[in-house]
């Protein structure tokens, strides 16, 4: 039995040797129908060999898209819940596979560290081994792997691995950049929570009622701190993002980038994908929320509640943001989630949840020129800290207490 089933084109042979030869470089042993003796019975054979595979990598070219074989395994993989598309040609996917996410290796060249190729090793593993997580107690493990770069550690000791590495079974509370100027991520578990405050919470809104049930089929990735000035000012640099928000003389570096607003993320966003490779956006209000309580269900992330030592509001010193990462993180290990800066979100402002999504997509009809902030900020009073806490402004709006923090999705 093989790691790999690999479907392909025949008349593609040539061109996928270089892609199995390297695929078992990395490991992983691989089935294709160069083993059927001539004397085997062919369909029995397939049938077998595809059954037994822990994973079915599918190459996509201009002549396999239009192969019933490869389609018809290709189906069977996808219902097993082990296929790996590979996209060897920019070829027009079969229409029920244009939803999947593919490995796009038609730019490889055989190189170990191309993104995409990593990424499909990724794959490959998860599915062969069986790895529910990627495994933390020991660097030296990682380090054999040598298609799953890492970026060094957190200042906590952390792994930091290779954004092209994450899937959709990598453990939550996986650190991860895409770049080594990417924003530091985390993967956040698929689950549900209780969105909104109870009736007995004294300071709720009636914006923040009724409370519900939001569910997410999918784990995301989130940023670990609100963007900063630093992470702005390299993509200002780089000449993708034009505009150069003011510090308000408080400074720049690992401050929250502020005076930014809902239209300005927009093409920082677009810059950071350009950079990364990947889709970058603002998390949905319900992420948001998700990624703040952090399991809670109380006012706040923290069981002692707020104050002073937990976050940068009001009641703290000084009386201006603070460099991200100062106050304790939460159990998701995010920090700055509550005060320092608001947060935009994706959402348009709803006067109340009636009606709100329910799988944690962003609800983007509504008032079209005021968009959600979450988080409360360096002025804002602890009220306002709280988890459930909403406030909106308008698309054009630059202040100093408003800021942002990015998402993905993880595929």
């Amino acid at each position: 039995m093989a790691d790999v089933f690999l479907s392909y084109k025949r008349e593609d042979r040539e061109r996928i040797e270089p892609v199995v030869s390297a695929v078992e470089e990395a490991g992983f042993s691989v089935w294709w129908d160069d083993r059927i003796t001539p004397h085997g019975e062919w369909d029995d054979t397939i049938a077998r060999e595809l059954e037994a595979a822990k994973a079915v990598v599918v190459i996509w070219t201009e002549a396999s898209v239009a192969s019933k074989w490869v389609r018809t395994e290709a189906h069977f993989a996808n219902e097993q819940g082990k296929l790996v598309p590979v996209q060897l040609d920019q070829c027009r996917l079969p229409i029920s596979f244009m939803l999947n996410q593919t490995a796009d290796i038609s730019s490889w060249n055989g190189d170990r560290d191309h993104s995409q190729w990593r990424k499909l090793l990724a794959w490959i593993e998860e599915l062969s081994r069986a790895v529910p997580k990627l495994d933390q107690s020991s660097e030296s493990d990682v380090s054999l792997k040598q298609w799953r770069h890492t970026f060094g550690t957190t200042e906590h000791g952390e792994i930091v691995f290779d954004g092209a590495t994450i899937t959709r079974r990598t453990a939550g509370g996986t650190f991860f950049r895409d770049s080594e100027e990417g924003p530091l991520m985390c993967v956040l578990p698929a689950g549900s929570y209780a969105m909104g405050s109870p009736d007995s919470d004294p300071d709720k809104r009636d914006s923040e009622l009724p409370r519900h049930v939001v569910e997410f089929r999918s784990p995301f990735a989130i940023g670990v701190y609100p963007v900063t000035f630093e992470e702005w000012d390299t993509l200002v640099a780089g000449g993708p993002v034009g505009y150069s928000p003011a510090d308000g003389g408080w400074g720049r570096g690992t401050r929250p980038a502020i005076n930014v607003s809902w239209e300005d993320t927009q093409p920082f966003l677009g810059a950071l994908a350009e950079l990364t490779g990947e889709k970058y956006r603002l998390p949905s209000e319900a992420e948001w929320e998700y990624a703040c309580r952090a399991g809670s269900a109380g006012p706040f992330a923290f069981d002692q509640g707020i104050d002073p030592a937990s976050a940068n509001f009001a009641a703290s010193q000084p009386e201006s943001t603070t460099a991200v990462g100062l106050f304790p993180s939460n159990k998701f290990g995010l920090f700055d989630m509550h005060g320092n800066v608001r947060e935009w979100v994706e959402d348009l402002w709803h006067n109340d949840y009636a009606g709100a999504p329910a799988d944690g997509l962003p609800w983007t009809s509504g008032h079209g020129a005021m968009h959600v902030v979450r988080g409360g900020s360096w002025l804002d009073s602890a009220w306002f800290l709280r988890s459930a806490a909403r406030g909106r402004g308008g698309s054009h709006d630059r202040t100093n207490f408003i800021g942002f923090r990015v998402a993905r999705d993880v595929y």
